[in-house]
């Protein structure tokens, strides 16, 4: 991304996760956020690399599609794959987002989200990557994401400026400070003059249009802020912040911070940016032709909660810092950089999970846990008439709701959401009018048909709801399928979860050294966060563990950590596979009782899991240690 004008990133490796989760519970991880209530403007960068065999001569880089998808075919980065992705062997996948209903649905996920804008990466007419901005321009529902362009990816020569004005008096064009058309360039100055600027300014108020804001993209602040003054911009931003070393996420997030400090000491007006991620290793292990990445090129990848922070504090920093951001917008990197480490679309493993995280912050709801709420997509057999349909039964309001239509047979109704993509859950929460049914299913679509996930018989109503918990399954689509009842089913609320069950319970403990028999290794493991385990006093911190032996084989991808007083600065996350400790993950530091941390990774399997800790100061106090799949 850096090396070269015409990309510009993209995606992110392990499943690694720290995030922020209630004190009084590790496992009920949903919880929302702030509020945005400065209406900030959110937008996220588009670069539409997944194209498959599409040529992308005119980009100067043959086979983009096909290139990325190589990128991402080992088995190992296969969980950042994009929804619309398929995987077609151990080793090798296509992710092409080639069809209208596709980029609708993108659409459908962003306004999801409380997404505003788009910034795509600008690539010429015909060259194949501008594929995805000519299916968004052909999009009946474009109007609910707005859009801008990044200059500077790829080649707008001024005999296209008309072309790009026209695009500023578009009604979904984005505007900032009462009606300029936003405009991003990157790398600097993107190759473009001073002359090159005021051009597009001339022309603008030529149309009759307010001048454009036009920001340069970079994250070395000094570098930036002479790139603006050099051709003119209206403020400084930047595409991504660059890590790498394999550090936490949090550093990422240090680092984001400090660089908008940094921009905002060159009095510059700023556009602070998130970033989602970055690890580059799918292109170190199969190379691109259109830049180089090293190997130490990446960061351990974000839980979702830890995103939803990074972009509060960007909502935060706007709110603290009006004069100097006034635009009040900020950009994400990235929607659909999955190669090389941000996104926050959705994907094929995931889901709408980062997606969940962003809407809790952008559009907090009373019940951020509910999988279902605020979808686009609600469907159902039958209405009863135009005020009581799908829609009814998922918008957590039980004074309104769904009813077949009158005369309707009880047995085959039904009603279901379509989440747009692979979503696990493993609970619903169900009321209905009158006690009426007496027999249903609990159905997820699995990409081939319809199977069942819970078969049930009553349904309690709207004071006392039914709750049901099943084995967790994966799903784009979720659904109420009756078997019998009288009358027609009127189904007030139709709510869906994912529960975490903590794998560690009522297992033996085991520790490297204790405090005194009232801090031992069980104390980590109970669910308590008034207790902990202590390691002995003197020991060295690093070498120090605490362990739980499940029994038996037991999978997993997740743990919850929580720690006294913020003594650690290195982990590992370890299970025994049957002859050594693996490692699982490695992490820096972890948060305290409020704010614990979740970490996320590809699923391992082992008879034991432990964590061992490899710095800190003092000794390792563990509140508690939860493991969960």
């Amino acid at each position: 991304m850096r090396s070269i004008k015409w990309l510009a990133s993209a995606a992110m490796v392990l499943v690694v996760a720290a995030g922020l989760l209630p004190a009084q519970s590790l496992t009920q991880v949903q919880r929302a956020y702030a509020d945005n209530p400065n209406h900030t403007l959110v937008g996220a960068i588009r670069w539409d690399a997944w194209v498959g065999t599409t040529n992308t001569d005119g980009v100067g880089a043959p086979q983009v599609g096909l290139q990325v998808e190589q990128t991402l075919g080992p088995n190992k980065y296969h969980f950042r794959l994009p929804f619309f992705g398929v995987e077609t062997g151990t080793n090798s996948v296509n992710a092409r987002q080639l069809t209208q209903s596709l980029m609708d649905q993108d659409i459908a996920f962003a306004k999801y989200a409380g997404i505003d804008y788009w910034a795509f990466c600008y690539y010429p007419d015909g060259s194949g990557m501008d594929t995805a901005r000519n299916l968004y321009d052909a999009s009946t529902h474009k109007n609910d994401v707005k859009y801008t362009y990044i200059l500077g990816t790829g080649d707008l020569p001024s005999t296209k400026f008309d072309w790009l004005v026209s695009k500023f008096a578009e009604t979904n064009y984005q505007k900032v400070l009462g009606g300029r058309p936003l405009l991003y360039i990157f790398g600097g100055t993107g190759g473009y003059s001073a002359a090159d600027m005021t051009s597009i300014r001339n022309k603008a108020a030529a149309a009759g249009l307010a001048s454009p804001y036009i920001v340069v993209m970079s994250d070395n602040s000094s570098g930036a802020s002479s790139a603006a003054s050099s051709i003119g911009a209206d403020a400084i931003s930047a595409y991504i912040t660059w890590a790498g070393g394999g550090g936490a996420y949090s550093g990422l997030m240090t680092q984001d911070q400090s660089n908008w400090n940094n921009h905002k000491a060159t009095g510059r007006k700023v556009i602070p940016w998130v970033t989602t991620g970055i690890d580059t290793r799918p292109r170190y292990d199969h190379p691109v032709s259109w830049t180089t990445v090293g190997p130490n090129d990446w960061v351990q990848t974000a839980a979702p909660s830890e995103i939803a922070a990074n972009l509060t504090n960007a909502l935060s920093w706007v709110g603290s810092n009006a004069s100097t951001a006034e635009a009040n917008a900020v950009i994400m990197y990235a929607w659909n950089e999955y190669d090389e480490g941000g996104w926050i679309a959705p994907t094929l493993y995931d889901g709408t999970a980062r997606l969940d995280a962003i809407k809790n912050v952008l559009r907090p709801s009373a019940n951020p846990s509910n999988l279902a709420l605020d979808r686009d997509a609600y469907s159902s057999s039958s209405n009863w008439d135009a005020a009581q349909t799908a829609a009814k039964a998922f918008d957590s309001n039980a004074a309104t709701n769904w009813q077949a239509a009158s005369g309707s047979a009880y047995n085959g109704q039904w009603v279901q959401v379509d989440f747009g993509a692979n979503t696990s859950f493993n609970q619903v929460k169900l009321s209905e009018y009158g006690g009426r049914t007496t027999g249903y299913r609990i159905e997820y679509w699995n990409g081939a048909s319809w199977a069942t996930a819970y078969t049930g018989t009553t349904i309690g109503g709207a004071a006392s709801p039914t709750t049901v918990t099943f084995p967790t399954v994966k799903g784009t689509k979720a659904r109420i399928y009756y078997t019998g009842g009288s009358f027609t089913p009127i189904l007030y609320e139709f709510e869906i979860n994912r529960q975490y069950v903590n794998l560690a319970a009522g297992k033996t403990y085991a520790s490297s050294s204790n405090w005194d028999a009232a801090q031992t290794a069980d104390k980590a493991f109970d669910g308590n966060l008034a207790t902990d385990w202590q390691a002995a006093l003197g020991s060295a911190y690093s070498g120090q563990w605490a362990e739980v032996n499940f029994g038996a084989s037991t999978t997993f991808n997740r743990v919850a950590l929580a720690e006294y007083g913020s003594r650690t600065t290195g982990y590992r996350i370890e299970y025994w596979n049957g002859s050594s400790w693996a490692t699982a993950y490695a992490g820096t530091t972890i948060g305290g009782p409020g704010a614990p941390t979740a970490a996320t990774f590809p699923a391992v399997t082992g008879t034991k899991a432990r964590i061992y800790y490899t710095g800190g100061t003092d000794t390792p106090i563990l509140y508690e240690f939860e493991v969960t799949n």
